[in-house]
């Protein structure tokens, strides 16, 4: 990114984004939660449900800092095994 005050070339934000999918194995619905950075360098938890029937949601809350991001998504994915889902491998990249 080039600085408009000094036109010198900074270097944008290196991001490294988390994305977890879990399923209850019984139907095709599928939970998503990705923790990633945006372009002004907030941290952006999103949590989207894909279900059956064509139904689904996304809510999407700024985090703090990385760290809280991963606490929260630590939780979410605690409090959806508890519910019976498991994380699952939607695709493998490499």
């Amino acid at each position: 990114m080039i600085d408009s005050a000094d036109h010198v070339t900074h270097a944008l934000p290196v991001t490294v984004a988390t994305r977890l999918h879990f399923s209850d194995g019984k139907s095709r619905a599928i939970f998503t939660v990705d923790l990633v950075q945006d372009l002004l360098g907030d941290w952006v938890l999103t949590q989207a449900w894909d279900g059956a029937e064509g139904r689904s949601a996304v809510r999407r809350v700024v985090v703090e800092d990385h760290e809280q991001g991963l606490q929260m998504l630590q939780k979410i994915a605690r409090h959806k095994e508890r519910l019976g889902f498991r994380q699952v491998r939607l695709y493998h990249v490499g």
